[in-house]
């Protein structure tokens, strides 16, 4: 089989896309799959035609309504798989529903006010636009996957899309207590902004009894400002540090050495990659039970209800008081995606999808 794999990213861009790419490359040649990857976003369409004509099957990885077209005026297969949120009105709420009423309330939620400039009005034909590519390019494809059971789930269509999650390398020492910083720490890692709900783990910090422990911010955005403010107003400093950006491999040394991950978001994360890192390194994640994140922390994990910081105030105070339990956690939760998140199992699957 001649596979060829679409995603929309730059060579240089950190993606959790290009992640999965990189981690089922290898294991689709093993399998004798030959696999070519193209980027529609720096390739010309010549390139796109040359590579489409290639391949038996297209995976695409992106709503790239002019691409599949491509693909299926050339006759050939596409398996999609979904990254992101679907539908705006999911992004912060999400209930079960059937397609025509996603359909209708996504119409209705992307409706101006009245009071709206005239440029925000006509921007809701862009949205409408934007959705009409995205459902083109879906009944173009003949095979449908999202990186989550929440994910597949979100899309509300009706037919089914499988859940195909992202894999990911768990090859790690077993941790002990020697092995987490002093004194222990809570790690944060993630863009800096009002949907992921930083500003929720600060006001838990506020409320923990215990006075010797940090928490490590990592990340960029525009909420940064706003954070270090409340930091201020909440008088934690000598509690957080905001460490910035930290390459992937700082990163995972810096969650292996914390005694659990924070994952605090507001918003319905498609998957929420930064659980499962947490995992591969052996660490206890505390995460919103919201979109994806549940499936990616799994049962061993502790979790705590949208908005609740007085909840993840107790989970973090439990791992305070008793550090050989959250690393009994992080050591099932490594179990879990060592089962579950393997480019084995991934391969296999979208092997699957393809024939």
């Amino acid at each position: 089989m001649k596979l060829l794999i679409q995603h929309t990213h730059r060579p240089d861009e950190i993606a959790g896309v290009v992640t999965y790419i990189d981690a089922i490359v290898p294991g689709l040649n093993a399998n004798g799959v030959e696999t070519k990857v193209l980027s529609t976003q720096t390739e010309s369409i010549i390139s796109w035609i040359s590579e489409i004509f290639w391949a038996d099957v297209v995976h695409m990885n992106s709503n790239h309504l002019g691409f599949a077209l491509l693909c299926k005026l050339l006759g050939k297969k596409i398996v999609i798989k979904y990254h992101y949120l679907f539908y705006i009105s999911t992004h912060f709420h999400y209930e079960k529903m059937t397609f025509w009423q996603r359909f209708k309330f996504e119409l209705i939620q992307t409706l101006p006010k009245s009071n709206y400039p005239l440029k925000w009005k006509l921007h809701t034909f862009v949205k409408w636009a934007r959705l009409a590519t995205r459902l083109g390019t879906a009944l173009l494809s003949d095979r449908h996957a999202a990186c989550s059971q929440f994910l597949a789930e979100s899309h509300s269509f009706p037919w089914k899309v499988e859940a195909l999650n992202y894999p990911i390398a768990s090859a790690s020492d077993k941790k002990t207590l020697t092995d987490l910083d002093q004194p222990y720490t809570f790690t944060y890692v993630g863009r800096l902004s009002p949907d992921k709900g930083v500003d929720l783990l600060l006001r838990a910090t506020k409320l923990i009894e215990a006075e010797n422990f940090k928490v490590n911010i990592i990340g960029s955005g525009q909420d940064l400002e706003r954070l270090t403010e409340l930091v201020k107003e909440l008088q934690i400093q000598d509690r957080v540090e905001f460490l910035g950006r930290r390459s992937g491999k700082e990163v995972l040394e810096i969650v292996r050495s914390s005694l659990a991950l924070i994952a605090p978001s507001r918003w319905q994360e498609p998957a929420g990659y930064v659980a499962l890192e947490a995992s591969s390194v052996r660490t206890c994640s505390i995460v919103a039970r919201v979109g994806g994140l549940p499936e990616m922390a799994g049962e061993s994990n502790l979790l705590f209800e949208r908005e609740d910081y007085k909840t993840l105030a107790q989970h973090m105070q439990t791992c305070l008081d008793n550090p050989s339990q959250a690393l009994e956690r992080g050591e099932l939760a490594h179990q879990y995606i060592s089962e579950q998140f393997t480019s084995e199992k991934a391969v296999r699957e979208l092997l699957e999808l393809c024939r």
